[in-house]
């Protein structure tokens, strides 16, 4: 039986395709990815948000239509979180039943919650069978920080914070303060940060925008950027040295994160997902301090269509980073 995951409707759209077989008269079950790839390689749009014609037809025709779909979030939370953060009710363009319709989809749908098909993305196809996962993006629903336990074929959710005390969206924010395209540039500021001072805007940074580190609290919501923040500071080195204070910022809040993981989990083993995993110079400096340590492929984002069919089924796969799709 072939089944998909999908990560649609936001950004990043993305597929995964997978046969799923019982085995026998028994109630043993075995999942093997046949095939993962991004709207952004068959529409050429950066970040595509929508699903393409072009790919569903091409897995229609490789892979044949899916007896069953599993979705990367809930919709009727993220709605609600809308509602909350002021933006209104969207529920019919939460719609994914009629949203997967105007791509003749249309097999039953199983959602799962965003930050769990995070987890089971970096815990399934890991090797480990006992891992601290921890998962930093902007927002999931109304999770934008998770910590879980995986052991055997379980994971658990040991700590949770909600929107809108997002670490992702404080770094997007600051993408955005620093002249670049949030929820696109990140890797522009990371690369910035590494010619500035972070020691002169430190202090203002917790005055003005950051009440505590672990858990991590804002004092004002980022959700919409903070463009006029600091209007005085315009020229390049002062730029450089906000995002300098900005990646420092980040790396405690990892770093935080990981002392806890260690405190109160027992594995020596880590893995990071979510779009805050793609920051490697955080990544380089977390890595030494476990015994093993892993980011899967695509840890963002794309990666949770994966994940959406893995934390449904909780099984372990033989998971080659190949099977993702390069036009290139």
């Amino acid at each position: 039986m072939i089944i998909w995951g999908i990560t649609a409707n936001n950004h990043d759209a993305s597929i995964a395709v997978f046969e799923h077989k019982i085995l026998g008269l028994t109630n043993t079950k075995k999942l093997k990815l046949l095939w993962a790839g991004m709207t952004k390689d068959f529409s050429n749009i950066p970040n595509d948000p929508h699903l393409n014609d072009a790919m569903v037809d091409y897995l229609m025709k490789e892979f044949g239509a899916p007896k069953k779909i599993y979705f990367y979030e809930r919709p009727f939370l993220k709605s609600i979180r809308q509602l909350l953060a002021g933006q209104g009710f969207k529920f019919k363009q939460n719609n994914i039943k009629k949203y997967l319709a105007r791509y003749n989809i249309y097999a039953p749908i199983k959602y799962i919650r965003h930050h769990k098909a995070h987890a089971a993305y970096g815990y399934y196809t890991s090797k480990f069978r006992n891992a601290a996962i921890i998962v930093l993006d902007s927002i999931g629903e109304i999770e934008t920080f998770s910590i879980w336990q995986g052991h055997r074929d379980k994971i658990t959710c040991t700590y949770s914070q909600g929107y809108p005390n997002s670490v992702g969206l404080f770094y997007s924010a600051m993408t955005q303060r620093c002249g670049f395209i949030p929820n696109k540039d990140e890797s522009k500021l990371e690369q910035l940060a590494r010619s500035g001072d972070w020691k002169i805007h430190y202090d203002t940074f917790f005055d003005d925008l950051i009440k505590k580190i672990m858990p991590f609290k804002l004092k004002i919501n980022l959700h919409r950027g903070c463009r006029a923040w600091l209007p005085e500071l315009t020229q390049e080195k002062d730029l450089t040295n906000l995002a300098a204070t900005t990646q420092k910022i980040f790396e405690e809040i990892i770093l935080e994160a990981c002392s806890w993981c260690r405190m109160y989990l027992k594995s020596r083993n880590l893995i990071l997902v979510g779009g805050c995993a793609l920051n490697k110079t955080a990544v380089n400096k977390i890595s030494p301090l476990w015994n093993d340590f892993y980011v899967p492929k695509h840890p963002g984002d794309p990666g949770a269509c994966i994940g959406a069919v893995l934390a449904a089924h909780e099984n372990h796969i033989d998971f080659d980073p190949n099977v993702w799709y390069n036009k290139n």
